[in-house]
């Protein structure tokens, strides 16, 4: 008993305890013989003693436990395989890693979100057994590892990511649109931007979120064509894109105001509008210089031309400047007899 209760000191005092004490604790444990205990209780015929000596090798991280834990990933009970592969993302190594993108591959007997987060935990080296591993995959585990690609964000994939655009499957091509994005390469933005005319929306949304999280001003076009998008998603993704391309992305969504689909000039009034452009570029109109309200007044008369009256309305009462509110009623007085009462 006394021995049991100095066990769970040391096991709890392990995860916090620095190198040094590290090292003592575990000399410890080995001179009493637990280590290879714990290690041949994973042959147990007790479910529960497998199931906690995996726990304890988790703790302990003992390199020469891996080939007991890899085997223990076929034991019949979950519960056990999923102590184990917790043990092997802490023992870490290539035998492991190896292991557990193994497990991810076989999505009938495995937890495949839980086994991915393990993968996470061991960092960029994991990404290589990925690669190697990902045409053998069923469909679940490959999105899976596309995720977890992404999340380790490792600019060596950015080949095998390239590839996958042109996958059969629509989420096998999303999810690596994505993951591009993330890891920012700019050897992504034409692929990118090729991708914004993918048959499919997922592949079209994605593209565009992952232009804009690179910045790639030479799709700056590409995006505002994408805001004629039949489906919200893409337009949402490619106006937000536009918005982070700065300046240029904000002068391709003024442009559009003027567009002659109606999704695309209120995706771009609607970014405008968040983003704080508009009101920035219809502030001139409380300016007493006429140069300096000449671009604001186009605008302004572009907006009244295709917005319903409510919008504008709406957008007037917003406006912060008295000034700025009576220039757009006055421009609303002057057109509608002209426009009547645009639905």
């Amino acid at each position: 008993m006394d021995r049991e209760l100095a066990v769970s000191i040391v096991l709890d005092r392990l995860p916090q305890a620095d190198r040094g004490s590290r090292a003592r604790l575990i000399g410890w444990l080995h001179r009493h013989g637990l280590v290879t205990r714990w290690i041949e209780e994973l042959s147990s015929r007790s479910a529960w003693k497998r199931g906690n000596a995996a726990e304890r090798l988790a703790i302990v991280q003992a390199p020469e436990s891996t080939e007991a834990l890899v085997r223990a990933l076929d034991d019949p009970y979950f519960d056990v395989r999923m102590r184990a592969a917790k043990a092997l993302g802490a023992v870490g190594g290539m035998r492991a890693r190896q292991a557990l993108v193994g497990a991810l591959s076989d999505e009938n007997r495995w937890s495949v979100i839980r086994i991915a987060d393990l993968l996470a935990e061991m960092g960029p080296e994991v990404v290589g057994e990925l690669v190697e591993a990902f045409p053998r995959m069923a469909r679940t585990s490959r999105l899976a590892a596309l995720d977890l690609i992404a999340h380790v964000a490792d600019g060596r994939t950015i080949p095998f990511l390239l590839r996958q655009l042109d996958d059969l499957d629509r989420d096998v091509r999303a999810r690596a649109a994505s993951a591009l994005g993330r890891i920012g390469d700019g050897t992504a933005i034409r692929p990118l931007t090729a991708a914004l005319q993918d048959v499919e929306w997922p592949v079209r949304a994605m593209a565009a979120k992952a232009l804009g999280e690179l910045r790639g001003l030479g799709a700056a076009q590409a995006l505002a064509a994408s805001l004629r998008d039949r489906e919200w998603w893409v337009r949402a993704n490619a106006a937000e894109a536009l918005q982070k391309l700065g300046q240029p992305g904000l002068d391709q969504l003024t442009v559009m105001l003027d567009d002659q689909d109606r999704f695309a000039r209120d995706q771009a009034l609607s970014m405008l509008e968040s983003s704080g452009e508009l009101t920035r570029r219809l502030a001139p109109l409380g300016s007493p210089d006429a140069g300096q309200r000449q671009d604001a007044l186009r605008l302004l008369h572009t907006l009244v031309s295709h917005q319903s009256r409510g919008r504008i309305v709406a957008l007037r009462d917003r406006q912060p400047d008295l000034r700025v509110r009576e220039a757009i009623d006055e421009a609303l007085s002057a057109l509608e007899p002209e426009r009547g009462d645009k639905p």
